[in-house]
């Protein structure tokens, strides 16, 4: 009989991960608050928060129950003609945590695709209006999903190398990290003179992936200035930095001038369920609702509250 490991080895093709030379996974069988447990009985700290997800712990009772008691009621509901409670409440208490300008949700089912719908509403914003601003700014080092828009929006990251041929156009200028924060206000301003842009995009203050770097509200500020200035939308993708990872709930929370888009994950279902939420300005939203119906916002992800799948004597729950 094959052990969990062997099986692992056997079935499973795990992310970031060079199968040939890449060490054996670690069988977690159970976790507990901030602790993982294997079937040996070896106990580890999560002190990565299993990539900056769980942020009420493991197994959390209160929201395990929540959810077998909302799997009873309904576990799914087509999105487009149709709608249910418990995502009507949770667009309501997001709108009330989230900075006073945002005015509706947009729900999605993860980080990458958070990013991706908000770099698809700033370009169509721009489209229905029939103005030619296509180009997007981002950060060097930045990173913000593996979709192929979130992946145009990260910067040059070796494992993009592959799909560079694929990925759209994006100015990335240097984070305004301590020391460089006056050679990132000249790249702005050198990029907003040169093209016709429609989105600045930015981790807010803590740039994770790309090493965490960290930088100061004050100078992010005046980059977003610099953006509203010349009507660019600018996305905050706090798909890593919200829901109280830096001190605040938002990120954003630290700066005067506030995105007009944010994108938000992890954190948001605390590990239990995949879950992507953009949320936007009434300013953007008026623009889309009195287009003609061609231009409406054709984007669309089938959105569980649990998916569950049975094939004779097993159920697969799909998270």
């Amino acid at each position: 009989m094959m052990t969990w490991l062997e099986k692992d080895a056997r079935y499973i093709w795990h992310p970031y991960t060079q199968m040939k030379t890449a060490a054996p996974s670690l069988p977690i069988v159970r976790g507990e608050g901030a602790l993982l447990m294997t079937e040996d009985g070896k106990t580890y700290i999560d002190a990565v928060s299993s990539w900056w997800v769980n942020l009420h712990g493991h197994g959390h009772p209160y929201i395990a129950e929540r959810i077998a008691v909302q799997a009873r009621t309904l576990e799914q509901v087509i999105f487009a003609g149709f709608t249910h409670p418990p995502a009507i409440e949770l667009a309501e208490r997001l709108l009330q945590i989230l900075p006073f300008n945002q005015a509706k949700v947009f729900y999605s089912d993860n980080g990458s695709t958070s990013v991706e719908v908000a770099l698809k509403i700033a370009i169509q914003y721009f489209h229905n209006q029939e103005i030619p601003h296509k180009t997007i700014i981002a950060f060097e080092n930045g990173y913000h999903g593996d979709t192929f828009g979130a992946m145009s929006a990260s910067g040059d990251l070796s494992f993009n190398i592959a799909f560079q041929d694929y990925l759209f156009q994006v100015k990335h200028i240097p984070p305004p990290l301590p020391g460089q924060e006056e050679a990132s206000l000249q790249a702005m301003n050198k990029v907003l003179l040169e093209n016709k842009v429609c989105a600045f995009i930015f981790e807010p203050l803590v740039m994770g992936a790309g090493g965490m770097l960290m930088y100061e509200p004050e100078i992010l500020d005046q980059l977003i200035e610099m953006a509203h200035y010349q009507g660019i939308i600018c996305i905050a993708d706090e798909v890593m930095t919200g829901f109280g990872r830096t001190g605040k709930l938002f990120a954003s929370h630290y700066l005067k001038q506030q995105p007009d888009i944010f994108c938000l994950s992890k954190g948001l279902t605390g590990g239990f369920l995949p879950m992507g939420v953009t949320t936007c300005t009434q300013a953007i939203l008026m623009l889309f609702g009195r287009m003609t119906n061609t231009k409406r916002f054709f984007t669309g992800i089938l959105i569980p509250l649990i998916r569950w799948a049975a094939r004779r004597h097993w159920q697969v729950w799909i998270c």
